[in-house]
């Protein structure tokens, strides 16, 4: 596998009136692309007294070696520095290991001194696999020596540990416990390193699960998803005291989203926080159920709040004509995350959403990139969606925001998968693919907050580029999807603004390699 430069030619419109300004950096890299089926799970936080925690699953090897070399690495952007950590000039020896044996699918917090913790999931021995979850914690923020506090013997046979640190000290895991049919369980370690027993909960078939803790009380909250298609549910506990007691569980009725008598299902988890107030708040996909089955488009994103007790719609897309599939547990915007600006109440969401004319051509998998919106007034409107990344020949996908916006300044995390379709699920080749973060602030940009109303034929505008730039080298032709030559391209700038909205390709004389180029022909609605 080669590892192409960062930096690539932006072929593709962006579906968005804005790009806001930030600074994107490669902080790792890893060949492990699915690093989560479920919803947007806490790979970063933001600590404005310290600095940006992030964290993600690493491997170098392709699918069918068995991910000999998989672990969770860490990388920290130091605020008294301005730097990050750990940097190479080969991105996919960026960060460091937080773990020396084979571990995978975790997840980050911070404990209240600002240090991270990350737990994941190893093999203790044999086969079936005897999975046992695994903890570590920093000495210090970013100073990248962790103490290990392994799950087995106590917490053998469960993994996927979703990971909670709460003000109170005490560290929160919630389980699935491996080849079970009521598979849900929770755990607790206070102090460090003395888990207790894990708790069942006797759901069946949980998956999708995700926990968050209060930063300044006891308060925990778990969410999770059971059934399937028509019987998707998102469900949720709730503890007062620092999970010592739990509420019953709840089954969260999804939002009347489609009108009429289409039955609507939230799908894939939720991204789950605390606000400024102490009340939590999570973020779903919901998707309309058509027969028996969930359709992945279109799908609108929504925002629960315990204060309010009620729903308040985000943000829709919904595509006419797809040009490729967006495989497994995706929607054509889904994954929400939360940030929250604790001195203004600003309310933060981050998601991925699939161009659907932008695909990889040696799949047929469609490429997504990362938006945010904004609301000023407790979700009941939100800003216009502004793109923090463009459309290439990459797919950005599984992003976090990190939930403390403190002074409008965010941060997202996300894997950029250099060939669309995972290879963990053998959906083409394995690539080196970057792991980036956008760091930026919501500042200083236009914010005309459009209200929260369901729009059946609301989609995201799109701004056609008029210029065509290429980089310096041999001049290139375009074509049109039949393969007629359109015009002659020079190095440098093309005015492409008289062509008709449209699909094209940019061949090479040099090796008359054909990239893909896509011209939206969308208008704001409405």
């Amino acid at each position: 596998m080669e590892r192409p430069g960062l930096i690539g030619l932006v072929l593709a419109g962006i579906a968005g009136a804005q790009v806001l300004p930030g600074v994107i950096d490669t902080v790792g890299g890893t060949t492990f692309d699915n690093q989560n089926s479920g919803p947007s799970l806490r790979m970063a936080w933001r600590d404005p007294a310290f600095g940006l925690h992030i964290a993600w699953t690493f491997s170098a090897q392709p699918q069918g070696s068995n991910w000999p070399d998989r672990t969770m690495r860490y990388n920290f952007f130091d605020a008294g520095t301005g730097a990050w950590n750990w940097l190479d000039p080969d991105y996919m020896n960026s960060g460091m290991n937080s773990q020396m044996r084979r571990t995978g699918y975790g997840t980050l917090d911070v404990d209240p001194d600002g240090a991270a913790v990350i737990a994941t999931h190893y093999n203790v021995g044999g086969m079936p696999p005897n999975f046992a979850p695994t903890a570590v914690r920093d000495l210090a923020p970013g100073a990248g020596v962790f103490e290990e506090c392994i799950g087995a013997p106590g917490l053998t046979g469960w993994f996927l540990p979703v990971v909670g640190a709460g003000g109170d000290g005490g560290i929160h895991l919630l389980l699935i416990k491996f080849q079970a049919e009521d598979n849900l369980f929770y755990s607790r370690s206070d102090p460090w390193c003395t888990w207790r027993a894990p708790e069942a909960w006797h759901q069946g078939s949980a998956f999708g699960h995700n926990l968050t803790a209060s930063r300044v009380s006891g308060r925990v909250l778990a969410t999770w998803m059971s059934g399937a298609n028509a019987e998707l549910t998102l469900n949720y506990r709730f503890s007062d005291d620092g999970g010592a007691s739990w509420n019953a569980p709840v089954v969260l009725e999804p939002p009347t989203a489609w009108g009429g008598d289409t039955t609507a299902v939230c799908a894939r988890g939720a991204g789950v926080v605390f606000d400024a107030n102490d009340d939590w708040l999570l973020a779903t996909t919901v998707l309309p159920v058509v027969g028996d089955s969930a359709y992945q488009n279109p799908a609108q994103l929504w925002l629960f709040s315990s204060a309010a007790m009620t729903w308040f719609p985000v943000h829709r897309a919904e595509a006419a004509v797809l040009a490729g599939r967006f495989g497994s547990h995706a929607a054509i915007c889904d994954r929400p995350s939360i940030g929250i600006n604790p001195g203004t109440g600003r309310l933060y969401v981050a998601w991925e959403e699939f161009h659907p004319d932008n695909a990889e051509p040696s799949t047929d998998m469609l490429r997504a990139d990362i938006w945010l919106a904004w609301s000023d007034d407790g979700a009941l409107s939100w800003s216009d969606p502004v793109a923090l990344t463009e459309p290439d020949e990459s797919s950005k996908r599984l992003p976090h925001l990190a939930a403390d916006c403190s002074g409008d300044s965010l941060a997202v995390i996300w894997v950029q998968d250099l060939i669309a379709g995972f290879n963990v699920d053998e959906i083409g080749p394995a690539s080196y693919n970057p792991v980036c973060v956008w760091q930026g602030r919501a500042v200083g940009i236009a914010d005309e907050s459009r209200p929260a109303v369901h729009r059946p034929d609301w989609r995201p505008p799109v701004v056609v580029r008029a210029i065509l730039r290429l980089p310096p080298g041999e001049p290139a032709l375009l074509l049109d999807a039949s393969g007629r030559k359109i015009m002659n391209l020079r190095p440098g700038e093309n005015d492409i603004g008289h062509l008709p909205p449209g699909v094209y390709f940019v061949r090479r004389h040099r090796d008359s390699r054909a990239v893909r180029l896509t011209k939206l022909p969308w208008e704001k609605r409405g």
